[in-house]
């Protein structure tokens, strides 16, 4: 069967369907891997990056076809997950980063470590030993912030909580690490 000849409608239907979707799906990878690794590149300025931001958009799509329900054209729909997934990756580089300062910091506030590679991971023990002790909704709101990098108003709607609430949990769970005298010897 030719695909190629079938329209971005009739390819999505065939994808969603218990037949031959494997044809359907390397059609569309084909027509639309190319722009979309360009428009992912302009965003990123990292041509591997763009291509590990594309290649998830078309595993996600495989992997979910038969859930996907697609309002607008196939190119809108593809267009608009690499933007989405590359605001992810930009703001998951951003949330790296301030980890990074925040140690750096560390280290240059309290002394250089004499083995570094010992102190990090004592000091991981440590912080993961102490959020294993905050009570349960503290916890659950402090990795959904910060491992899950979701932000204040995501996780209220997903807990059923304020957004206040939810700012306060974080707020005493940093304060209770910052309080932790084994983080600042």
């Amino acid at each position: 069967m030719n695909y190629s000849e079938f329209s971005d409608v009739e390819l999505i239907e065939l994808l969603q369907s218990d037949g031959d979707f494997n044809g359907a799906f390397t059609v569309i990878y084909d027509h639309y891997y190319p722009s979309l690794i360009l428009h992912a590149h302009r965003m990123l300025g990292d041509r591997d990056l763009a291509k590990d931001v594309v290649q998830e958009i078309f595993t996600k799509l495989f992997q979910q076809r038969e859930d996907i329900h697609i309002k607008t054209s196939l190119k809108s729909y593809l267009h608009a997950a690499v933007r989405n997934r590359v605001f992810d990756t930009i703001k998951h580089a951003k949330v790296e980063m301030n980890y990074a300062e925040d140690f750096f910091t560390y280290v240059k506030d309290y002394g250089e470590l004499a083995d570094e590679q010992m102190c990090l991971k004592e000091l991981a023990r440590v912080i993961e030993s102490e959020i294993e002790k905050m009570p349960l909704k503290m916890r659950e709101v402090f990795e959904l912030s910060r491992r899950q990098f979701l932000s204040q108003k995501d996780i209220a709607k997903l807990l059923h909580l304020s957004k206040n609430t939810v700012n306060n949990q974080i707020q005493r769970a940093i304060k209770k690490l910052r309080g932790n005298k084994l983080l600042h010897t």
